[in-house]
């Protein structure tokens, strides 16, 4: 009998099966909402499926250290946009710093999920992000405390709208799907503190981050609170294939 495996190597996957449910308490996010360079947004959704909304986004440092299944930290940069006739988010860049996350949200929902080593620290109240390959840091996100700080009214990015490619062995796309995921109903929000933000964004090898530029800070802040990937809500589904 062949035993069943959601992943490879098939007789040792490399995250834990089932992923899902899992959980992360005392789950924190520093965030910054942004206005990018429109042209350079516009040229990322040409491959993609999507409509353009609006130049905004969402750039997070996210500790998910507590999760029960794997322990790990992200990075993401999350534009509104929209398919059909839904709204939502789409990655446009994420990274994190485990390789069984990385292959988790890659293999069954499509995040496009690449390797960095990242940190998010709080000292005397200022939080600060950085993301870091080969020995550069390429994004870090400082919080500002500010008497003047506003809340800032964020795009619409859940649900989360990926594009999960399988290549062909012989070359090409072999698979091309549509996957849609929101774990958002289940969060249960402890804490949300407003900031001035600083961001600095650099290219990498492999990633044109720079394009983005020029950036317009419109605020940010810090969100504290559970992560739930329940049965209901955790899993993906797909919405369109081809």
């Amino acid at each position: 009998m062949i035993k069943k495996s959601t992943s490879m190597p098939v007789h040792a996957p490399s995250f834990p099966d089932p992923f899902v449910p899992y959980e992360s308490p005392d789950y924190v996010s520093l965030y910054a909402v942004v206005e990018v360079n429109e042209e350079e947004l516009r040229r990322i959704l040409s491959f993609t499926e999507f409509e353009y909304v609006s130049n905004q986004a969402v750039i997070s440092v996210t500790d998910f250290s507590n999760c029960d299944k794997l322990s790990y930290m992200d990075c993401a940069i999350v534009v509104p946009i929209k398919y059909g006739d839904k709204y939502g988010g789409y990655y446009i860049y994420e990274y994190e710093n485990n390789d069984a996350a990385i292959s988790a949200g890659r293999e069954l929902w499509g995040y496009p999920k690449k390797y960095a080593d990242i940190t998010l620290t709080e000292e005397n109240g200022v939080y600060s992000g950085k993301v870091k390959k080969d020995e550069k840091v390429f994004l870090e996100l400082t919080s500002i405390s500010s008497e003047e700080a506003v809340k800032v009214e964020e795009p619409k990015i859940t649900p989360h709208l990926n594009i999960r490619m399988i290549p062909n062995p012989g070359g090409g796309p072999s698979v091309r799907q549509i996957i849609e995921r929101d774990t958002s109903p289940d969060f249960k929000l402890k804490d949300k503190l407003h900031f001035d933000v600083q961001l600095d964004i650099q290219s990498t090898k492999f990633e044109p981050l720079e394009l983005l530029k020029p950036l317009k800070i419109l605020g940010g802040g810090v969100v504290k609170g559970d992560f739930y990937a329940t049965e209901e809500n955790g899993w993906g589904k797909i919405i369109s294939k081809s």
